[in-house]
């Protein structure tokens, strides 16, 4: 009985040894086909994550070839090529990295341009003020040199003749000294003519 009982104890044994042996390796790639296919998924999510982020839309031909090589590493996975899956994966996450890189340089590069823009339309501001300010201060000066050139009222001159109004017409005008002299005496040409006329 003790003798039988060995034997089934080591067939025993045996079947669960050879049991362990075949079923660990499947254990082990089902495990394996498992965190492979989660990795894929998480990948997956991550494309979407990076095409929201992406609002310049500036990276759009690297996630396509993302999106391929993760079509790629699923269909491997298929096929229970696990070390073409890892290698697949790798190269999926030095793209995702790239793309997030190239995200950050596009947003940055928009930023700078308007920036840039911003900083033309100030400088054309202060251009045009500073025009406005030097137009101002010529007609300033020109003002100024046209005050000092005309004299003032009071020192204005005169031209001659025109110190005394013109007496107007209707007035008659008063006579003079040698028209008052009697109306029928003639009047010398010379003062030394009327000594010699008389005797």
């Amino acid at each position: 009985m003790r003798a039988r009982s060995r034997r089934t104890l080591q067939i025993i044994a045996a079947i669960a040894a050879c049991a362990a042996f075949g079923a660990g390796p499947r254990a082990v790639q089902a495990g394996e086909e498992d965190d492979l296919q989660r990795e894929i998924d998480t990948q997956r999510v991550s494309v979407a994550d990076l095409e929201r982020l992406d609002e310049l839309k500036a990276t759009g031909d690297e996630i396509m070839l993302l999106r391929s090589w993760l079509d790629e590493a699923w269909s491997l996975r298929s096929k229970h090529e696990y070390d073409q899956v890892r290698e697949v994966l790798e190269r999926t996450r030095k793209q995702a990295d790239l793309i997030r890189a190239k995200i950050t340089a596009s947003k940055l590069r928009a930023q700078a341009t308007s920036r840039e823009a911003s900083l033309a339309d100030v400088r054309a501001r202060i251009a045009r003020s500073k025009k406005a300010l030097a137009d101002t201060m010529k007609r300033k000066k020109t003002m100024e040199g046209a005050d000092k050139a005309a004299p003032p009222a009071s020192d204005k001159v005169t031209a001659p003749g025109a110190e005394k109004p013109a007496a107007p017409a209707d007035k008659p005008m008063a006579p003079s000294a040698e028209k008052v002299a009697a109306p029928g005496a003639a009047k010398p040409a010379t003062p030394g003519a009327e000594k010699a006329v008389s005797p």
